[in-house]
């Protein structure tokens, strides 16, 4: 296993520090505190440089009240801790050292929160594997009928919550030998104060929830020798043709996640016939709800509850005068939903009467220019300081 040392050097540099502050102050918006915050540091960044790489390298959590939230992808109430902003441009200065880290040796099908790899990806029939693409689920169905008949699926118990501490610090300091890095990585893992379970809200917390679950990805696929397997942060799916077969696969995981990684498996995990069209047209059989879609044999569609956010969202958008540009990237954002799924029909009778997407991305270009050459200007503002010769005495 490679390991990495004399990390801190990287951390606390200059460059990551100005794109961590980059990072951290990308998109903020909706609420107004929170987008002053964020133009306040962009403004003062390098201003706060020295107090800000003092306070990275002795870091030390801000107390937080966690607080609940309706998660529209999951249709789950969840608790976040929402990071001071201080503590976000910390977050993604430690990110950036750790994301080329981490990225070595990640499963190509882990899905969630990892750039480039969101809920479409996970879902697109994947280009020519010749020509370097990669078959995804739409593929997998499309081409291997007899190893897609049935469909494991199954999630971890409370993921975040129930992460362990310890084996966590332990997984850490077997690649990192930086013991000052190390324990600025330990700090952010006790930000719950418990022993156990990482906060969501924080960058920090989805970086270590996939890269925990890593080590579980290389069982599944070296040790068990499953073909078709694919996981979103905690949610697995595997896909055979043989349903005695999946029920094994499923007690060898479950005890792996038990023993090895201090995890339980959710009790509703299931075992099921995969949707298939028969001769005569009929479907019989189960479709796949996951990452936000339902896939069937001849057919992707949003889930119910993804479609109706987005219809009540261009609703609501077509009663405004005036539309935001956190308005326009909110229903951008379905607008990527919509594209990847066979969902035309409803967005030519929901969401085209009340929304142009051509006007939308009008208006978020324009704004994306104005803040690109808001931060040229400071950039060349912080190079003019670092270079400004000290006054003749």
């Amino acid at each position: 296993m490679k390991s990495y040392s004399h990390l801190m050097e990287k951390y606390l540099s200059e460059d990551n520090y100005f794109d961590g502050v980059k990072n951290a102050t990308k998109h903020k918006g909706g609420k107004k505190r929170k987008y002053r915050r964020a133009q306040f540091f962009k403004a003062h960044a390098e201003e706060l440089k020295p107090e800000m790489l003092d306070y990275a390298a002795h870091f030390k959590n801000a107390k937080h009240t966690p607080k609940e939230i309706n998660d529209g992808i999951s249709r789950k109430k969840r608790w976040i801790v929402v990071p001071t902003m201080k503590e976000q441009v910390i977050h993604h200065m430690v990110v950036n050292v750790l994301k080329p880290i981490f990225m070595q040796g990640m499963y190509e099908h882990s899905y969630g929160s990892i750039p480039g790899r969101g809920a479409s990806s996970g879902r697109k029939k994947g280009k020519n594997r010749k020509r370097g693409g990669k078959e995804t689920i739409e593929k997998w169905i499309r081409r291997d009928k007899r190893g897609m008949k049935y469909c494991l699926k199954m999630d971890v118990k409370k993921y975040f919550d129930s992460i362990p501490h310890d084996i966590l610090k332990r997984k850490l300091a077997e690649i990192i030998h930086d013991r000052a890095f190390l324990n600025i990585l330990y700090e952010i893992v006790d930000a719950t104060g418990t022993d156990r379970g990482i906060p969501i809200g924080f960058y920090t917390s989805q970086w270590f929830a996939n890269w925990y679950l890593t080590e579980l990805d290389h069982y599944i696929k070296e040790v068990l020798g499953v073909t078709h397997y694919i996981r979103y942060m905690d949610d697995m799916v595997i896909f055979g043709g043989n349903k005695r077969e999946l029920h094994e696969i499923q007690r060898k995981i479950e005890a792996y996640l038990n023993d090895r990684l201090g995890l339980q498996m959710k009790e509703n995990w299931q075992v099921y016939l995969f949707d298939y069209v028969k001769k005569d047209g009929s479907h019989v059989g189960r479709d796949l709800d996951f990452m936000g879609f339902r896939f069937f044999r001849d057919r992707t569609i949003l889930r119910k509850s993804v479609m109706l956010k987005a219809t009540r969202k261009a609703r609501n958008m077509a009663k405004k005068v005036v539309k935001t540009v956190y308005d326009c990237r909110q229903m951008l954002s379905y607008l990527g939903w919509l594209d990847c799924t066979d969902t035309y029909d409803m967005y030519k009778k929901r969401i085209k009467p009340n929304i142009s997407f051509q006007h939308l991305k009008r208006r978020v270009s324009a704004y994306q220019r104005k803040i690109n050459k808001e931060a040229k200007a400071l950039c060349g503002m912080c190079v003019k300081t670092a270079v400004m010769p000290a006054p003749q005495t």
